[in-house]
């Protein structure tokens, strides 16, 4: 049974018990997903889960009915994984466009027609990649991600990270700047 998000938060709002499972199974793939992105293990995030739902269910209260739910709860989701990262010192964030790891898809193990040397090539000029954005400080790394990874814009990466919008231009071509030279010395960017 699909409950619209007014019901559903006017449900919670008085504390029944079915609301909080139908915005639970609702959302919980959603939120579960960009967890795996930040977390990058099945345990934390889960955790995460768990915490964000704590927060939501804390804070339903105060949330405003007539705006929509998924971008709250999505705000909420992407702010306590941000937490997470700093308290943990991780810093990291998943590369891989796949957020949450599935089976290969069959046509992926069968032996493929392209170019076998190229793959290869291919794979460990990526792994240099992605070793080279790691390699930047924390908040450059995190803007870079979100900006050409994740093709956020400039403000939802300001909302994101807290900060002025020309702080994470700054940041973002501060990293490619810092890339460009890690790739130069690296042999993978020809000048």
């Amino acid at each position: 049974m699909e409950v619209a998000d007014k019901e559903l938060i006017k449900l919670c709002k008085r504390k029944n018990r079915e609301g909080f499972d139908l915005l639970f199974q609702k959302y919980e793939r959603y939120i579960y997903k960009i967890c795996y992105f930040y977390a990058s293990s099945k345990d934390d995030s889960l955790d995460l889960v768990q915490e964000i739902y704590m927060k939501i269910f804390k804070s339903l209260d105060s949330f405003d009915e007539d705006k929509a739910l998924l971008p709250w709860i999505k705000r909420i989701t992407i702010n306590t994984c941000i937490n997470f990262l700093k308290k943990n010192n991780k810093g990291v964030i998943s590369l891989n466009e796949s957020t949450v790891p599935e089976e290969d898809p069959l046509e992926l193990k069968l032996v493929s027609s392209e170019n076998t040397e190229q793959q290869i090539l291919y794979q460990d000029t990526k792994k240099v990649v992605e070793n080279s954005i790691r390699e930047l400080p924390y908040e450059i790394r995190m803007a870079i991600i979100l900006r050409h990874i994740k093709g956020y814009s400039y403000k939802a990466i300001s909302d994101l990270m807290s900060c002025p919008e020309g702080t994470v231009k700054t940041y973002i071509h501060r990293g490619r700047n810092l890339l460009k030279k890690s790739l130069i010395k690296k042999g993978i960017w020809e000048v």
